[in-house]
């Protein structure tokens, strides 16, 4: 090949055809300095012209000008960029390639069949009659061989064992006059030599072994020997394997081995994409022989003991074990662990005097610590179950098993063991901690958490902890006092360290309302925007191995998760670059839009208020057995509810009816009462129903007549009562039906008049109705009201969070439109609460009193989509 430097060098943008019909496509390297190389094809007969040593300058990527098709002999043109509403200032062209890419490959689909049907053949290498290598001539009954890892060259026999003395693993295949057969270089006479990477040994010793070694892509069978020469005097055969990246699986005499790249690939196969080994063993049986004709040797178990063997010196080497000059037996509690690096660690990343600062920066040197048991990960408990330790105990994430289990013994007894092991783990920003997960023989008993978060805890010096636990309201009552019961190791110093204990805010829901205002994560200070509820995330990383790990002994469920919590902790810390600025960004535009609506308040805030409450917040913090400045009490203004009414309405009517005062007539005064209330609320949810807007199904008709049938059963009993307590309203009735028009239809359900005491004038109830019926019928419209009102604020703010993840969460139109629908039903329901509330005695609600605050400003309705 020639060479010549040109320089600003422009060529033609087209295909050339030389006289033998090949098309010839010149390379346009526009406006740049490059060398100009050129070469003759093997025939001799083309003069091919490459840009090579490309000097690049920065420029805007524009699209090819064509498409090569191999063999087609036509150009392809390139799609020409479509300007996407240009005037309003778009610019970005579209282009077929990026829109959708499958579309030019779907035009290319015959190319791309064919040259993979050249790979099954013998392709480029048909007019090849020698070996690449030696250049011997083939015959007709010469074999002939090429490398799946090596590429397509063609070889004789003896090319490919000198190429592959040092590549015992390669695929190799034999063309068999029709197909390339698979085969192996153990078949064809290949000798591994084991302590010279493959190279001859002086002194070989005359025993051939066979070896079983599992590789990346397949399972393969190799000859090989051991050195035998003086370089065997000081590596052992053990260390002879190693040196060749071949983990053994026995230690004595080992018949198989793993490439050390196939338990790589593994690993990250299983802390990834959770493939446990059954599956990974069983795909590189089939890359082996997809056929399964020849017996491949079953290495399942052998593997499952070398993956879990590996994983653990992979994390030994990550912690530096491997250079502690005392040996393994020296290393720590926990030191195998990858550590959390945004959380304080005192030497490390905390600053000189970090103890004496002001109290408005000791959040930043806050530990917050997450805490919880996962019943998915169970193991099971089995009467004939061998020792079978973890490999590390107490060196990672669990609790050293033998100092846990003696202090179980004074705490569960042998009744209380249950057939299964729960798994419970502490968290600090979404990391498991160090020794900070165990197991559990039945529940979170306190024996068990208090152990384990104390364990996690050591060595830690941080002054100000914050703990997330869902039951932190019981378990924090009397942790001083089972503190004392624990090891002295164990033990917090209390003065030293400032507690705060908090529910997750997702499973504060469940506790009462004094109790999460008590423990609620908002009100303390220092934790900023923290859910608590980071562990439930790790549980999601786990629980996809929980079905695997259940069946384990402890040893091996103990070493998964382990492997799998190292995986999690990396891919956390490795994070951090991009999650904190996140964080950050939106840390700073949530403190200002609180900062600018706490001025919004302050400035609306008399002084003496604005004191007395400070006053009271700072006394709380002071002493916490104070009213919590925080909790809501009892809204008066929302008054008693109608269940609340109607309970003390019937005891009064108990108390009457004991001492002779009333005689009841089957039933109570106030379930007549509550029976037409009840009849007036199916009427407008018929009414509702009738004019629905979201949910028009096909049998909507159907449904409105059967709740007219129900509608009127209910009203057939109510009439006999009511013709009981009030004879005036039956009266009225029968003077209505007797003047009606008989020729017209009788009224539907929903205009029917039910006539309780509020619907008969003052004279027609003096002398109708049963003495204080109007008066009970008052208390109890007046408790269904406040029903109303606290059932529209709920239904307001679920429409507001649905609106909210429209906006934020929802793509597509399907999502849309059942995010669209779901939106219009709560919007029925939030109407049908509203008209429940009207009432004679209140003033009836406007469209403007049924939304929230926030509603009400312009920017708000319009992010809303008002």
């Amino acid at each position: 090949m020639s060479w010549l430097n040109l320089s600003t060098i422009r060529q033609p943008n087209r295909s050339q055809s030389n006289n033998n019909g090949m098309f010839e496509y010149e390379v346009r390297p526009s406006e740049i300095s490059h060398d100009l190389g050129f070469d003759m094809s093997q025939d001799g007969r083309r003069g091919v012209r490459t840009a090579v040593n490309v000097g690049l300058k920065k420029q805007k990527i524009q699209p090819s000008d064509w498409v090569s098709l191999p063999g087609d002999g036509q150009d392809v043109p390139d799609e020409e960029g479509v300007e996407v509403d240009a005037e309003s200032g778009q610019k970005r062209p579209r282009f077929e390639s990026s829109d959708d890419p499958m579309a030019p490959w779907m035009r290319l689909k015959q190319p791309f069949l064919d040259e993979m049907a050249r790979r099954h053949g013998l392709a480029d290498s048909m007019d090849q009659n020698a070996c690449e290598c030696c250049k011997g001539a083939f015959t007709r009954q010469s074999p002939r061989f090429c490398c799946a890892d090596c590429g397509t060259v063609v070889h004789c026999c003896g090319c490919l064992l000198e190429r592959h003395q040092c590549l015992p693993l390669h695929r190799i295949k034999e063309w068999n006059g029709s197909f390339w057969a698979p085969t192996t270089l153990n078949k064809q006479g290949l000798v591994y030599q084991l302590g010279h990477g493959g190279l001859p040994c002086k002194r070989p010793p005359p025993a051939i072994c066979t070896m079983v070694v599992i590789g990346t892509e397949a399972i393969h069978t190799v000859s090989y020997r051991f050195c035998g020469c003086d370089r065997a005097d000081r590596v052992n055969n053990l260390e002879q394997l190693m040196c060749a990246e071949w983990y053994p699986a026995m230690t004595v005499d080992p018949a198989t081995c793993a490439m050390f790249s196939a338990l790589d690939s593994y690993r990250m196969l299983n802390v990834v994409g959770n493939i446990n080994v059954h599956n990974f063993v069983g795909s590189l049986e089939r890359r082996t022989d997809p056929c399964l004709v020849e017996k491949i040797p079953d290495r399942y178990k052998a593997f499952g003991r070398m993956a879990r063997q590996y994983s653990f010196l992979i994390s030994l080497l990550r912690a530096g074990c491997a250079h502690n000059p005392n040996g393994l037996a020296h290393t720590n509690t926990g030191e195998c662990a990858v550590l959390c690096w945004p959380c304080p660690h005192d030497g490390k990343n905390l600053p000189d005097g970090w103890r004496d600062v002001a109290p408005e920066f000791r959040s930043l040197y806050m530990l917050l610590v997450a805490m919880d048991a996962n019943f998915r990960l169970k193991n099971q408990l089995r009467a004939n179950e061998h020792d079978d330790l973890p490999l590390g105990p107490g060196w990672g994430y669990q609790v050293e098993p033998g100092p846990y289990k003696e202090h179980l013994k004074t705490y569960v007894a042998e009744k209380d063991v249950s057939t299964c092991i729960t798994f419970t783990a502490l968290l600090q920003k979404d990391m498991c901690m160090t020794t900070g997960a165990g197991d559990l023989q039945k529940g979170e008993r306190y024996s068990n958490m208090d152990y384990i978060f104390l364990s996690a805890l050591m060595g830690i010096t941080a002054m100000y902890l914050a703990i997330s636990y869902n039951i932190t309201c019981q378990w924090k009552v009397n942790l001083p006092s089972r503190m004392k019961k624990m090891p002295e190791r164990l033990r917090l110093d209390l003065l030293t360290i400032t507690l705060l204990f908090a529910l997750p805010v997702w499973h504060a829901a469940t506790h009462e309302g004094a109790c999460q205002t008590e423990n609620s994560l908002t009100y303390q200070v220092g934790v900023g925007w923290t859910d608590g509820e980071g562990i439930e995330r790790v549980w999601s990383v786990l629980n996809p191995i929980s079905w695997a790990t259940k069946e384990m002994g402890v040893g091996p469920h103990h070493d998964v998760i382990k492997d799998k919590l190292d995986h999690h902790n990396w891919e956390k810390n490795i994070g951090q670059g991009t999650t904190l600025p996140h964080k950050l960004i939106i840390a700073i535009d949530e403190r200002d839009r609180q900062v600018a609506a706490f001025k919004d308040v302050d400035s609306m805030l008399r002084s003496e208020v604005r004191k007395q409450w400070q006053k009271r917040i700072d006394d709380w913090w002071a002493d916490r057995t104070l009213p919590n400045p925080y909790q809501h009490k009892d809204d008066s203004r929302d008054g008693e509810s109608e269940a609340a009414i109607h309970l003390m309405l019937t005891k009064d009517e108990v108390e009457e009816a004991a001492t002779g005062g009333s005689k009841l007539q089957g039933s109570s005064v106030t379930s007549f009462l509550v029976a037409g209330l009840q009849l007036e609320a199916a009427q407008q949810r018929i009414c509702t129903e009738a004019r629905g807007r979201a949910l028009l199904a096909g049998d909507q008709q159907e449904r409105i007549q059967e709740m007219r049938i129900a509608f009127f059963s209910k009203l057939a009993r109510f009439r006999k009562l009511q013709a009981v307590y009030m004879p005036a309203a039956v009266t009225k009735l029968q003077e209505e039906e007797d003047a009606r028009d008989p020729d017209l239809p009788p009224p539907k359900a929903e205009d029917v008049k039910i006539y309780l005491p509020s619907g008969l004038r003052a004279a027609q109830r003096e002398g109708g109705c049963r003495k204080g019926l109007p008066a009970m019928e008052g208390r109890l419209r007046e408790g269904q009201c406040c029903d109303a009102l606290k059932d529209l604020r709920g239904r307001l703010h679920t429409k507001k969070h649905l609106l909210l993840h429209r906006e934020t969460q929802i793509a597509g139109q399907r999502a849309a439109t059942r995010s669209y629908t779901l939106i219009e039903w709560v919007g029925e329901r939030v109407d049908a609460a509203a008209g429940e509330s009207a009432s004679e005695r209140y003033r009836e609600l406007k469209p403007s009193d049924i939304q929230l605050d926030e509603e009400h400003d312009v920017n708000v309705q319009a992010y809303l989509g008002y």
